[in-house]
């Protein structure tokens, strides 16, 4: 034994999927893992300790053609381990003889996932499986009737740590601080402190030009190749640049995707706040984030410098939201493409960029069929708008306070005609949830008393809870509306502001139009007495239609 030579094999190439063995001679596979937790709990756990221990055992049972295959820093809830994945290949063609851990929570800490590998996978592939602490040998029978339950508290202690550290990051992120380990693009690290965040200028200017150019009517595609073409490193080859810790895998340095300027684009955090929960995990054994819902949300207002103006950014949502604007072949975008609409229909129109021309797009749709096409040549929309806003902006020259007075009666009047409805809704809805109350006490005291069955208590009180719920919403809702009435007159204020920015508005821009418009109602042309007329009804931010200059 001790004369014969001893096979080789390739021991620490965890990304060789060919460990090969001398004569076809079976191989021990000896495997090692090692999370962040366990690596807390000294040098018993470490790789090199359990590497000794394992070879040591190997050499006492004289396994010949050893295999030693480790992960480092991989939590034992997945299975997506690069250097198991390729132990367990090696066990499907045929290659082990037998498999060996320090013990069962070193192979996994999922008791399912692991049993369908020790009980079924290696039984018909004829592998040996050793877990040298736990003292399972599946040779013996006997060593084997615990292993199930020792999987199984094995998987417990896992979903205890999750619920540890999720404690722990829902009390720092309640409290202000970033969860997230690295800074957005935008953002380097205070060295000063770990949870604050300075400017990153050169990636800044990046992100500042993102947003002028998507509000100049660039589309995400457009922006992405405009980087490129100037050979702007994309964000992940930034941070590396830049010294930060960044995934680079198959990205080439200058190749931008619409995604990342999407995720730029709606991220919140260039306001100068702080969000956190903006994700979620189902389960502790799935590594896949879901989006959280917007009110699960955590914001922290100004905790670092901001590199977009909040109003900007909103404005960039709102354009978001609008229907995608659509891109001819040849590159042209429409001046007001996503905020003309059909005046009947409701439906966007659509720019053909051939002939400069807009045109419902309720005349192609299988859902809302829209009676005509309410088309309309580009550069006549475009002197109407001019024409439209230049009353507005010589209102403001001559006689401001009569803009603002025309303002505020318009908000008064609409808001007359909703509140007293609103009013009575809201008392309605009041007075039902306290019937409501005065309901369930009685069921309870029913069911207490005998009179009814706890089944049919279960039920009734289950549709009242319905009910009440959805009336606190309403409740909520009608509140949140009276309480905006008191905003009319920051619109107000606000939107004089941004009429007197464009004091000669000679030429649009599509910048332009979307900080002013909201929408654009496109009426249908109708010819009357031999004469063509056409209603355009110009619906701007912050107020709405202004019927004075109309």
């Amino acid at each position: 034994m001790e004369g014969r030579k001893r096979p080789s094999f390739k021991e620490d190439d965890m990304n060789n999927s060919s460990l090969t063995t001398e004569n076809n001679e079976k191989m021990t596979i000896l495997y090692a893992r090692l999370s962040q937790d366990d690596g807390n709990k000294g040098d018993s756990n470490s790789i090199v300790n359990q590497r000794q221990m394992l070879e040591d055992f190997a050499k006492k049972q004289n396994f010949r053609n050893l295999a030693f295959l480790s992960d480092d820093g991989i939590s034992g809830t997945t299975f997506e381990r690069p250097a198991f994945k390729q132990a367990i290949d090696l066990v499907q063609s045929g290659k082990v003889a037998n498999f060996v851990v320090k013990d069962l929570s070193r192979f996994g800490r999922d008791y399912l996932k692991v049993g369908m590998f020790t009980e079924v996978m290696f039984p018909e592939k004829n592998v040996r499986f050793i877990a040298i602490n736990d003292n399972v040998d599946s040779t013996r029978e006997e060593d084997n009737s615990l292993a199930p339950f020792r999987n199984m508290f094995n998987e417990w202690y896992a979903r205890d740590c999750s619920k540890k550290i999720k404690a722990v990051k829902h009390m720092k992120g309640n409290a202000g601080q970033p969860l997230t380990c690295i800074p957005p693009y935008g953002y380097v690290r205070d060295p000063a402190d770990k949870n604050h965040w300075l400017v990153d200028e050169e990636a800044a200017e990046i992100v500042r030009r993102i947003f002028r150019e998507y509000k100049s009517g660039l589309s995400l595609t457009q922006i992405a190749k405009g980087l490129g073409v100037d050979k702007i490193l994309i964000p992940a080859r930034h941070k590396l640049k830049i010294g930060a810790k960044a995934s680079i895998a198959g990205a080439h340095k200058y190749q931008w995707s619409s995604d990342t300027i999407s995720t730029i684009l709606d991220n919140l955090v260039f306001c100068g706040h702080t969000v956190n929960f903006k994700t979620y995990k189902k389960s502790y054994k799935t590594k896949k984030c879901l989006p959280n819902a917007r009110e699960n949300w955590k914001i922290f207002k100004n905790t670092h410098e901001a590199i977009i103006d909040e109003k900007d950014f909103e404005q960039v949502q709102a354009m978001r939201k609008a229907t995608k604007r659509r891109y001819t072949k040849s590159g042209k975008v429409g001046l007001f493409a996503g905020v003309a609409f059909c005046a009947d229909c409701g439906r966007r129109e659509i720019f053909m960029g051939s002939k400069d021309y807009y045109y419902c797009s309720g005349i192609k749709s299988h859902q809302v069929k829209c009676s005509s096409a309410h088309g309309i040549y580009e550069k006549n929309l475009t002197r109407l708008a001019q024409e439209n806003f230049r009353e507005i902006v010589n209102l403001v020259r001559k006689d401001e306070g009569k803009l603002v007075q025309l303002l505020r009666d318009k908000f008064e009047l609409e808001t007359a005609q909703t509140f007293a409805k609103e009013q009575r809704e809201l008392k309605q809805a009041e007075n039902r949830m306290a019937e409501l109350d005065t309901i369930f006490t009685r069921l309870y005291e029913d069911n207490v008393s005998g009179k009814i069955s706890d089944e049919r208590f279960a039920k009734m009180s289950a549709g009242y809870e319905s009910e009440q719920t959805e009336l606190s919403k309403k409740v909520q809702e009608f509140r949140e509306k009276s309480q905006r009435q008191g905003a009319n007159e920051k619109y107000v204020v606000d939107f004089v502001k941004l009429v007197k920015k464009y004091t000669k508005p000679e030429t649009l821009t599509h910048e332009m139009v979307r900080e002013i418009f909201a929408k654009i109602h496109v009426g249908e042309a109708v010819r009357e007495d031999g004469k063509r007329t056409q209603k355009i009804v110009f619906e701007y931010r912050l107020v709405g239609a202004i019927d004075y200059v109309q």
